[in-house]
């Protein structure tokens, strides 16, 4: 994001603020993924804007999955969900979620087989008929968790913290 002349890593943290090999590093990631896509996300739960709100945590989900998992975009995508989100760590949730939502969002700009996001439902998921509803407030919710859960991983594991400092510098390398 920039602002003025002034290019972002994260809201208020400007990329000549950021130090990838910092063990300040995994609060910088999260303050970029909180504020990019998690804070936004609430935002629009707030306003009931549930497309908003899910597609917005979707792509946080979709970024978080390249960080941890690595490798081709479906895999890791299931692998992540239905490890790190309670709500879905059945292969058919984890492909659900993957097959209808994320890459309806992505490539269509829609979700598929009728599936929804609705913030009527009190679950994250709920199946009405054969259909698919995903609360985007509690999908949001459990996505932070997930954030949360890695960030404390980084801060705890070096290895972690370089592999993902590694990831970040070549996504950046244009903007630092």
């Amino acid at each position: 994001m920039r602002i003025d002349d002034i290019l972002y890593f994260a809201p208020e943290i400007p990329f000549n603020a950021v130090d990838f090999n910092s063990p300040q590093m995994p609060v910088q990631f999260q303050s970029r993924i909180e504020g990019f896509y998690l804070a936004p996300a609430r935002r629009c739960v707030d306003a009931g804007f549930a497309f908003a709100a899910g597609s917005l945590a979707v792509v946080c989900i979709d970024a978080l999955a390249r960080f941890q998992v690595g490798g081709k975009v479906g895999p890791r995508f299931k692998a992540f969900v239905r490890r790190e989100l309670r709500s879905f760590a059945s292969e058919t949730k984890a492909r659900q979620l993957y097959d209808e939502f994320r890459n309806g969002l992505i490539h269509e700009a829609r979700i598929k087989r009728g599936a929804q996001f609705s913030l009527d439902a009190d679950a994250t998921i709920t199946e009405i008929g054969g259909v698919l509803l995903v609360n985007p407030a509690r999908l949001t919710e459990e996505v932070t968790e997930a954030l949360g859960n890695y960030v404390d991983r980084l801060v705890r594991d070096s290895a972690e913290r370089r592999r993902l400092a590694r990831l970040l510098v070549a996504d950046h390398a244009d903007d630092v």
